[in-house]
């Protein structure tokens, strides 16, 4: 699939991640879900500033 942004045309990235549904509750008589994967997180990224400040 080809997608468009402001004039530039680009690829998708397709993940391969394993996912899972979980239910989380119910609202207006729907089941709400939501997606959890399985892998574990991600580190967090090193040397990230903000504002001119390193976030630890």
């Amino acid at each position: 699939m080809n997608l468009r942004y402001r004039g530039v045309d680009y690829q998708p990235n397709q993940s391969n991640l394993e996912t899972t549904e979980e239910v989380i509750g119910r609202y207006r008589g729907a089941v709400v879900t939501r997606r959890v994967t399985n892998q574990g997180a991600k580190t967090h990224p090193q040397g990230l500033k903000y504002r001119g400040v390193d976030i630890h």
